[in-house]
């Protein structure tokens, strides 16, 4: 896999089963979850990985204001740092725009292959 730089077909391969909510029309898409079955081993592999690139990337190759899908870093974390940011100018009286982004559904429909 390294020297070709492909990975198996196998691995890629997904069963997609759909479960329900249990809250709401069962006959409503929106009430089900899609849950991908995806090989073991390619399961096993991925998260060497993910833990191989995590211990890179904590060696300080993302800023701190970084919190998105780290460990020990919470939402909790950037409210209080934007609230922070808030206090600090209305000492100095001056303006603060923001802007907040709702990403929830924006890549549902994007083709991964």
């Amino acid at each position: 896999m390294w020297r070709q730089g492909q990975v198996p077909q196998d691995f890629k391969d997904a069963t997609i089963v759909h479960l329900y909510k249990r809250k709401g029309n069962r006959q409503l898409c929106d009430n089900h979850r899609g849950v991908s079955l995806l090989n073991i081993a390619w399961k096993i592999f991925a998260r060497i990985l993910l833990n191989c690139l995590n211990g890179q990337l904590e060696q300080g190759l993302l800023p701190e204001s970084q919190c998105g899908f780290r460990r020990h870093r919470r939402t909790t974390d950037r409210i209080f740092a934007a609230r922070q940011l808030q206090e600090k100018r209305q000492e100095m009286r001056t303006h603060l725009y923001t802007t907040f982004v709702d990403l929830t559904k924006a890549f549902d429909t994007v083709n991964h292959d």
